[in-house]
C-alpha cells in the first residue's frame, strides 16, 4: 500500500484537470514505478488515460474514492481513516492523541451524571468542546503517583468538588491537557512538585492563579526537603521570578536550597494548602 503522501498526490492528480502538477518526489516515484503520467522537467503531465487508471488503483488497491479531499485524513483517527481507504495507519490522529487522565475524589460529575471510580482509578477520554464538568476547580497534577493518590495527601482547600487532571506524558500528552483548560471554565489550581521545576510549571500554566504546596514552606524543606532536587535545578531556579503570594514560596525554596517531590508530601502527611497568585 502506498503511504498517506502518494495518495494524497494521485488524488490530486486525478481532480485536477489540467493534466499539469508540481514534479515532486512522490509524483516521481509513482511514474517510475506504477507509471502514472510522465516527468517532464518540473512538471508531472497526468494524461486523461493516466486519470482514469489513477481512479481504478485508488478504488481497487487503496479503496479510497478519487473525490475524497486529499487533506480528509488529517483530522481522522484509525476508525476515521479506515472509512476513507483500506489503511488505518494513515490517520492524521495518534490513537491516544487528545485524551486526559481525570478523576475526582467525590466521583466525576459530567453532563449531569457522576460517575463513582474505585479508589485510584481514573478515567482516560478525549477532550471535546461539548464536555460539561459539573466541579467547582481543576486541579493539574505533576507526578502520576500523586495523581492516583490524592485522597491521602493532607491538603486544606476551599473547593468540594475538585476535578484531578494528570499534567501528562508520553500517552495523555500535555497538549491535550492545555486544550482542556479554556473548554472547563473552572479555576485552575496547580499541584507540582515543590521544587524550582515545580514553581516554573504552576508559572507558565495558562489560567492558573493558585497552587497547592506546604503551608508552611519552611518547615517542611528544613525537615524533609532534599537538596539534590535544588541543586539539579539552578537553571530552573534562575529564571523563576514568582508572582504575587508565590514569592514567599520561591524564596523559601532559594534560601533553603532544597525541594520536596509530591510523593513525598503524601508519605509524610505535609499539611498543604492552595496558595494564590496575587495577594
Amino acid at each position: 500500500m502506498l503511504s498517506k503522501l502518494q495518495i494524497q498526490t494521485l488524488l490530486r492528480a486525478c481532480q485536477d484537470e489540467s493534466g499539469v502538477l508540481a514534479r515532486t518526489k512522490a509524483a516521481e516515484l509513482l511514474a517510475s514505478t506504477l507509471g502514472f503520467g510522465r516527468i517532464a522537467g518540473r512538471r508531472w503531465l497526468v494524461a486523461r488515460d493516466d486519470r482514469a487508471r489513477i481512479e481504478s488503483y485508488l478504488l481497487t488497491v487503496e479503496r479510497v474514492d478519487p473525490a475524497t479531499d486529499a487533506l480528509a485524513w488529517d483530522d481522522a483517527d484509525r476508525i476515521g481513516a479506515t472509512r476513507l481507504g483500506a489503511n488505518e495507519k494513515l490517520a492524521g490522529r495518534q490513537p491516544r492523541e487528545g485524551r486526559v487522565a481525570l478523576r475526582a475524589p467525590g466521583g466525576i460529575r459530567m453532563g449531569g451524571s457522576q460517575l463513582d471510580l474505585p479508589k485510584s482509578a481514573y478515567l482516560d477520554l478525549r477532550v471535546s468542546e461539548t464536555m460539561q464538568l459539573d466541579h467547582d476547580a481543576l486541579i493539574v497534577v505533576e507526578n502520576f503517583e500523586a495523581f492516583v493518590n490524592f485522597e491521602d495527601a493532607c491538603i486544606e482547600t476551599r473547593f468540594e468538588k475538585p476535578l484531578l487532571v494528570f499534567r501528562g506524558d508520553a500517552v495523555n500528552t500535555q497538549d491535550a491537557v492545555l486544550s482542556l483548560l479554556p473548554h472547563a471554565s473552572l479555576p485552575v489550581i496547580a499541584w507540582p512538585d515543590f521544587d524550582p521545576a515545580g514553581l516554573l510549571i504552576a508559572k507558565a500554566l495558562p489560567h492558573c492563579r493558585e497552587m497547592i504546596a506546604p503551608a508552611d514552606p519552611d518547615e517542611a524543606l528544613v525537615r524533609i526537603g532534599r537538596p539534590d532536587l535544588y541543586l539539579a535545578q539552578l537553571r530552573e531556579m534562575e529564571s523563576t521570578a514568582a508572582p504575587g503570594a508565590w514569592v514567599a514560596l520561591r524564596d523559601a525554596v532559594r534560601r533553603h536550597r532544597r525541594g520536596i517531590d509530591q510523593e513525598r508530601m503524601i508519605a509524610d502527611r505535609i499539611p498543604m494548602r492552595v496558595w494564590q497568585r496575587d495577594r
